[in-house]
């Protein structure tokens, strides 16, 4: 029998190299992958031109992308947030976990909020495509 582990979108390794998201559908791929893009931009500060995301469809292309901003975005928000409530946005387990881990001090705030604007700006020339 195969060792089945848990995927953990915080603790998966983040090391250069090509990776490979499968499972079956309404697992959670396009959940995992916006997240991991968010992840390979603020922790590795790879600019959002350096990461090619592929699909196998034009719409699978283009929800990927939705996706993305929609978690780049929801960072932002929270962040701008963080000194006041967390609770005004419905916010995700992982994400949550992940601003805990990240957002130490007001100038690293500051600064991944500067990231994420940055890959906001570029969003429409990223390579998610099919």
């Amino acid at each position: 029998m195969a060792d089945i582990k848990i995927f953990e979108a915080n603790k998966y390794p983040l090391t250069n190299g090509m990776r490979l998201i499968e499972a079956s559908a309404g697992t959670g791929k396009t959940f995992s992958l916006s997240h991991l893009v968010l992840r390979l931009l603020i922790e590795k500060e790879y600019s959002i031109n350096e990461i090619l995301v592929v699909s196998f469809t034009e719409a699978t292309a283009s929800e990927i992308k939705a996706r993305i901003i929609e978690r780049l975005i929801l960072t932002l928000k929270i962040i701008e947030s963080i000194n006041t409530s967390l609770k005004q946005y419905k916010i995700d387990s992982v994400l949550n976990e992940w601003v805990k881990l990240n957002i130490t001090s007001k100038e690293r705030a500051l600064y991944i909020s500067s990231l994420l604007l940055e890959a906001l700006e570029r969003i429409d020339n990223a390579d998610i495509t099919t």
